[in-house]
């Protein structure tokens, strides 16, 4: 089956063609994330701290995954667009084995690092049992993140989104029933607890990867003699070099999350549950502009191979009018409904307290998360990842660290100042990209034109 190119036809329709489908599916795995935080808070406020304790740590699995795919979906994309059939069966095939190689490495140390990590946080006695509970389950389960993630990527490289969105759907669906039965237990199945939450998302990965890579064997975009073939050095180093900066610019968000997480435990458990319960909810709010940064990955990344800047030119300016339009909206429905929002979550009143107040001050910045996204999804197609690492280690950690220390350990301030904290950095942090992203733009069309 062949895909459309993204480099003919009207650019309008591609961004809408890749970025609902996924739109929706994020829709339905942030809701996923929902429902798992929903029972977790039915087994205790400490049992829903430690799920939110636990996410940067499982966020490593993620930005490993998600990093090293979004990288190599960028090189398969320009392969495609250059019209280069051996380059992009090369990245497609190795892309695998060297899923295969990080999982064993995402597994190992996942496993051995996780409770000096949560230690750090500040965690201790049931608390730090929590938390190793659902952690560790997830770690096992690192392959099939991978997979998932590997096939997702030359899927999304050929510009279809929809198969990877209907995926996430029928995980939320799945998860509905397993969450709850691996909580309580049944038919046969012990109570498993907290770590039942964490086993039914195991289990889920492993349906939706192995789905997601028969589609790509099924429609011949990878060959099982170039999966078996012997790794390739250069094709791992040119895959690494283009995953390595994307996979540290998401984990830094983890970091980042380490670092807030670090300082809010100043306040209490309750914060640091209202903060994993805010972060949550924001997502579905920045669901269209995950949605449109993937789209600029393959949409640019083809357009870019084939050398045509003028639409590559058209898709950041269509992504950035459509994400702005869309964030609007998102961000006045989190103002009007944040209380609401919160209770999905929990019932506890001092959770709800803090969570709204969090809610309501970050749907002030919502555009600047769009357009970071967009921003740095543009230069990650056109093979520059290393901004977006850079800018995430600043704007995650380095600022962070610097502020927080000297406003929390030093000043001590109060929450809601914290909070406004992280509002400044975000901006300041946005307006850099921005500029320096337009200014990568301008360069190249200029270079063209010559």
């Amino acid at each position: 089956m062949k895909s459309t190119p993204l480099t003919e036809g009207p650019i309008g329709s591609h961004i809408r063609n890749i970025t609902l489908p996924l739109s929706v599916g994020f829709f339905f795995n942030t809701m996923y994330n929902v429902v798992d935080s929903f029972y977790a808070g039915q087994v205790s406020t400490q049992a829903l701290a430690a799920l939110a304790l636990s996410f940067p740590v499982f966020f490593v699995i993620i930005a490993l995954s998600q990093g090293v795919a979004r990288g190599s979906s960028a090189l398969i994309a320009n392969a495609i667009g250059a019209g280069e059939t051996d380059k992009e069966e090369a990245y497609s095939g190795q892309v695998f084995s060297l899923g295969f190689v990080f999982s064993i490495l995402i597994t190992v140390a996942g496993l051995a690092a996780a409770t000096p990590l949560f230690e750090l946080l500040g965690a201790s006695g049931r608390y730090l049992d929590l938390a190793n509970a659902y952690v560790r389950p997830l770690f096992w389960g690192a392959g099939f993140f991978l997979l998932s993630s590997m096939s997702n990527a030359i899927l999304l490289a050929h510009g279809d989104s929809r198969t990877f969105g209907t995926v996430l759907i029928a995980g939320f669906f799945a998860n509905l029933v397993l969450d709850p039965w691996f909580l309580y237990g049944g038919l046969g199945l012990p109570p498993l607890g907290l770590a039942g939450i964490a086993w039914a998302t195991v289990l889920i990965q492993g349906l939706g990867g192995v789905y997601l890579f028969g589609t790509v064997l099924r429609r011949g975009y990878i060959q099982i003699p170039k999966l078996l073939k012997w790794p390739q050095l250069r094709i791992y180093g040119e895959i690494l070099h283009q995953g390595i900066p994307t996979a540290f610019n998401m984990m830094s968000i983890a970091l980042g999350f380490f670092v807030s997480t670090y300082y809010l435990n100043s306040y209490g458990e309750v914060a640091v549950a209202a903060f994993g319960v805010g972060t949550r909810i924001e997502q579905m709010a920045l669901l269209p502009a995950l949605g449109l940064s993937s789209a600029i990955i393959s949409i640019v990344g083809q357009n870019n191979g084939a050398g045509r800047m003028d639409r590559v030119h058209e898709c950041v300016s269509l992504c950035i009018k459509f994400g702005l339009l869309l964030v609007t909206g998102a961000s006045l429905i989190l103002l009007i409904f944040a209380t609401p929002l919160v209770r999905l979550f929990t019932t506890d009143p001092a959770v709800v307290d803090v969570g709204t107040s969090y809610i309501r001050i970050m749907a002030f910045i919502q555009w600047a998360y769009v357009m970071s996204f967009i921003h740095i999804g543009y230069l990650q197609a056109v093979k520059k990842p290393i901004y977006g690492f850079i800018e995430s280690i600043i704007r995650k950690i380095i600022l962070p660290v610097g502020i927080f220390h000297l406003l929390v350990t030093m000043v001590g301030i109060a929450l809601t100042t914290f909070f406004l904290a992280m509002v400044a950095i975000n901006i300041v942090m946005t307006a850099v990209t921005i500029l320096y992203a337009q200014w990568v733009l301008r360069s190249s069309m200029k270079t063209k034109a010559m």
